[in-house]
């Protein structure tokens, strides 16, 4: 694959601190059954409810001004609880944060891949979602991070400073690579993320109010960002 050109989004505009943070949906049915889901819908199951709960406990005291989520049942229902816990409001639908499309793997079992297409297989491990039929490919999950990205910086440059997003496992990969600035983005390696694991990316910009234009300063400079909570599990 061909080196990308290089994109960090432009923290160093924000005009003040910020906190986004990142949940993964809690358990759902599929999860709980192993099965990949990709877009298809599946509710919270049981499991799955007690971790949203648990993760809107430990958000309830962190004064969020607004919850984002994708589409999905699954995602929906956690931000639904974790906006209750912290009082501000009904969760805000953003469809970039939709998972990815798991393509032809989409209700398979971890367990059936091999049995599926055992060569598919076999590059899967290697190549990831790749080499998968009809998947959604590096280029389209790099583009969408980086359109979220600019969403969110719009919204904290809005006054809305701590920001959650409840998202999907795969989709969490690559809003994470999207703040790292590598020219040749990969699968590998990925970050775990757990049902209702937590992700605080701390960001501010370093320059002078005046110096905060339109055009980036060069790669990593200008702001300071901390990935200070990677996967964290709060129940």
């Amino acid at each position: 694959m061909s080196a990308q050109p290089l994109f960090v989004p432009p923290f160093h505009e924000l005009d003040g601190p910020a906190e986004f943070y990142f949940v993964r949906h809690g358990e759902s049915m599929s999860n709980a059954g192993g099965r990949i889901q990709g877009h298809t819908d599946s509710p919270l199951s049981p499991t799955g409810r007690m971790q949203a709960q648990r993760a809107g406990s430990w958000f309830a005291d962190r004064h969020i001004d607004v919850v984002l989520t994708s589409p999905l049942s699954r995602a929906w229902e956690t931000a639904r609880e974790i906006a209750h816990c912290c009082g501000c409001g009904d969760p805000e639908r953003l469809d970039e944060l939709i998972e990815l499309d798991t393509g032809r793997y989409t209700g398979l079992s971890l367990d059936e891949l091999h049995e599926f297409d055992e060569e598919l297989h076999r590059r899967f491990r290697v190549h990831s979602w790749e080499v998968v039929p009809e998947a959604e490919r590096i280029d389209s999950l790099r583009n969408r991070a980086h359109r979220t990205w600019m969403h969110l910086l719009d919204v904290a440059r809005h006054g809305r400073r701590r920001v959650v997003s409840v998202s999907h496992g795969g989709t969490i990969q690559w809003l994470i690579k999207a703040t790292i600035g590598s020219e040749d983005q990969r699968w590998m390696p990925i970050f775990k993320a757990s049902n209702c694991g937590v992700f605080r990316f701390r960001a501010e910009s370093t320059l002078a109010p005046g110096e905060r234009g339109t055009t980036p300063p060069e790669p990593g400079t200008g702001f300071y960002g901390m990935w200070d909570l990677v996967n964290h599990v709060p129940y």
